[in-house]
């Protein structure tokens, strides 16, 4: 399945789950608006191979954006709303934190077993589908970091599948050093006229009998980075060596895995990147 702008205005197969969510519907709509707007391409694949009904579904976090395609595609091909976990910091912001809830978000806050969790398998028993980031934040290498457990485990306690998402694309626009700015000419607005992003569904997740969480963790980890790879290997603007938006692995000017390390652990000394807020 591929799509331009007009990506909002697909016809689902499931009715829209009951809930008061209209926020969620306005900022859906608005967001829709802002595609068309700027005649950005939401290229989505794979979703033909995705079991009708719930899912989890684990995304890839290169961009700051990356969420607004995949809900925009899930929606059009399923006519259905997701739920998506955040991370803790756009809760600070009041005025920020009670949107996101208003529109179904679910704060990841605490320890390994927080409320967040629960909150999510509430959610999953109510029929809802999933949305997170396992990467538990921005990538700067832009290839697949650790994954987190809480995605796994969610959907090894449930039965609901396990849906890798890889999303390309999105990051060129805004992303962690690339912002909307235009003083570095790298990720600014005029980068988002007509830009395309790429979103691949790769196939559910298989876990090995008996597997720990960490070990399913490793095997979402690669999954992820194959879903991101073929979203990566036919996007439509290439991959230009040297560029500062592909991948080191593929001869872009990204930063190595063992660089974005570095960072990591920069910010996690910095309490940037606290582990309580993971899960």
């Amino acid at each position: 399945m591929s799509s331009s702008a007009g990506v909002d205005a697909g016809v689902g197969v499931r009715a829209a789950r009951r809930g008061n969510l209209w926020l969620y519907d306005t900022a859906r709509r608005v967001a829709g608006w802002l595609v068309r707007a700027l005649r950005l391409r939401i290229i989505p694949t794979g979703l033909s191979e995705v079991p009708q009904g719930q899912v989890v579904l684990a995304v890839t976090h290169f961009g700051y954006g990356d969420f607004a395609p995949v809900a925009l595609a899930w929606w059009a091909d399923r006519h259905d709303r997701l739920r998506f976990l955040v991370g803790p910091r756009p809760y600070r912001s009041r005025l920020l934190g009670a949107a996101i809830t208003a529109c179904g978000g679910v704060a990841v806050l605490g320890g390994a077993d927080h409320a967040s969790l629960s909150a999510a398998m509430r959610a999953l028993d109510a029929g809802w589908s999933i949305a997170l980031f396992p990467e538990a934040g921005v990538s700067r290498s832009f290839t697949v970091r650790r994954c987190h457990t809480g995605a796994v485990r969610m959907a090894l306690a449930t039965g609901v599948p396990l849906i890798p998402v890889g999303v390309w694309g999105g990051h060129r626009i805004t992303t962690r050093g690339h912002g909307p700015r235009n003083r570095t000419h790298r990720g600014s607005v005029r980068d988002a006229w007509m830009a395309p992003v790429r979103v691949h569904f790769g196939p559910p997740v298989a876990f090995g009998e008996g597997e720990p969480p960490e070990q399913s963790a490793r095997r979402l980890q690669r999954a992820l980075q194959e879903a991101v790879d073929v979203a990566a290997g036919d996007f439509p603007l290439g991959r230009p060596r040297g560029a500062w938006w592909v991948a080191a692995k593929d001869g872009g000017g990204a930063p190595t895995e063992a660089e974005r390390d570095i960072w990591d652990a920069f910010d996690a000394s910095h309490g940037l990147r606290p582990d309580r807020d993971k899960m």
